[in-house]
């Protein structure tokens, strides 16, 4: 099993491909079915969930603005 700080970043990372594939309308991408399990990893290595949702969604937004109008 990962350690808790790569277990993190793993989760943060398919959170945010998830939320891209979900923007590019790629409802049926297979990075959907991968956040669960790096969820539950995470959760298993002693990580907090609602800090890696905020960071995920941190990433995922300052993405978005530095993309704008591309």
């Amino acid at each position: 099993m990962a350690n808790a700080d790569q277990a993190r970043e793993n989760a943060i990372r398919i959170i945010i491909a998830s939320q891209k594939a979900d923007r590019a309308g790629r409802t049926t991408d297979p990075v959907h079915r991968q956040v669960v399990p790096a969820l539950d990893q995470a959760k298993a290595a002693g990580c907090n969930l609602p800090s890696i949702h905020a960071e995920a969604d941190r990433r995922y937004g300052q993405w978005l603005i530095d993309n704008a109008g591309q």
